[in-house]
């Protein structure tokens, strides 16, 4: 692995080129699809690094094919505020904490329709 691939939402590219990292700023996970297709169909062999949102979003078909792809591992990296009205930050939380320690937690106040 040579490079890092990171694709990510455009307010958050100014944090990762202060890191010295070359990132793809995109506005949906259409873009970001067709950016990563790009790269699979060019023969790019490195790291990507996507952003948690577009990842959640992309097509099965697609990630099924950039599964397969030996040359370009994948990995969600945290992207801010979630895409879609849908997912609270509170949701998002609970769900990085679930996935962390295996354990489904809730917020003061919430009931069991407010599922994580």
């Amino acid at each position: 692995m040579s490079q890092l691939f990171v694709v990510t939402r455009p307010a958050l590219v100014p944090g990762f080129q202060l890191a010295g990292v070359d990132v793809h700023g995109v506005e949906d996970v259409e873009t970001a699809q067709e950016l990563i297709e790009r790269w699979l169909t060019a023969g790019e062999a490195g790291l990507l690094a996507l952003d948690d949102g577009l990842l959640a979003h992309m097509d099965a078909s697609f990630l099924k094919r950039l599964s397969s792809y030996d040359n370009m591992p994948y990995l969600a990296i945290p992207g801010g505020e979630p895409l879609g009205a849908e997912v609270s930050q509170r949701h998002r939380i609970a769900s990085l904490i679930r996935k962390a320690i295996g354990f489904h937690i809730t917020f003061k106040g919430e009931g069991e329709s407010d599922e994580a």
